[in-house]
């Protein structure tokens, strides 16, 4: 029966009513072998764009911020942070350092409408980015995960300060942050980003340095802080995509 379809379908090609995709015999089924081998070779292809995805998406998760000055054009790359206390605080006054803080600022208005107090927290995380050689994105990437609210009075249950945590055996521990309160911006950030420098310096990544920085060493007293690293990654990516989208009409 099949076969007379078949045939009838062969003559009426050119037919506007019948002219159809021909059905043809069925063909018997390929050798157990083949099917096998077929899988085989299908599976093994599927392992291979996974892994060479996996390796694709990981050299571009992270370069901009082991190689920070190609992302923000700063001069510096992340890894080279100077030891702590070398140099003393200044705020940024040439054209390149105003033009940093604001896109650092433009980055945090998107958390808050405060222009004043974005613009104090943006002035003082280019300062110290510039004094450590730390990317500022990565400095706002832990600003917002400590507090997506920027709130200076920020205190933690266990007795962190500020913008960013700062724990209060800390001060006086560097003499260019002066001795004001850990709840004043300019202090808290000068306190925060140097001992972000100090264990960029003593760690073997800057994802563990974040972990250090978050009291992550076992993980025992906040279970889910192995989850930080990430985190400040990916608030950093959003602000430093912000900050490459400023324009100075804004």
């Amino acid at each position: 029966m099949a076969d007379l379809e078949f045939d009838q379908r062969q003559a009426a090609t050119g037919d506007p009513f019948v002219n159809v995709p021909v059905r043809r015999p069925p063909k018997p089924p390929a050798p157990r072998w083949k099917r096998i081998l077929k899988a085989t070779l299908h599976g093994l292809g599927a392992a291979i764009l996974l892994a060479a995805g996996t390796i694709w998406t990981l050299r571009q998760t992270h370069p901009k911020f082991v190689q920070p000055g190609e992302l923000l054009k700063l001069p510096p790359a992340l890894v080279s942070a100077t030891a702590p206390a070398t140099e003393k605080y200044t705020a940024p006054t040439d054209e390149k350092g105003k033009l940093e803080v604001a896109r650092v600022q433009y980055a945090l208005l998107k958390y808050t409408k405060d222009t004043a107090h974005a613009k104090e927290i943006a002035t003082a995380v280019v300062a110290q980015g510039t004094r450590t050689k730390i990317n500022p994105a990565l400095l706002v990437g832990i600003l917002l995960t400590e507090d997506i609210k920027l709130r200076p009075t920020a205190q933690s249950f266990v007795g962190a300060r500020g913008l960013m945590q700062v724990m209060p055996f800390h001060q006086g521990k560097w003499k260019e942050c002066g001795s004001g309160s850990l709840y004043e911006i300019a202090t808290n950030v000068c306190y925060g980003v140097s001992i972000l420098a100090d264990l960029i310096k003593r760690s073997p990544s800057v994802e563990r340095a974040l972990l250090r920085y978050n009291g992550c060493v076992r993980g025992t007293n906040t279970p889910n802080c192995k989850s930080y690293s990430g985190k400040v990654l990916a608030f950093a990516e959003q602000a430093a995509t912000r900050m490459l989208t400023f324009s100075m009409s804004e």
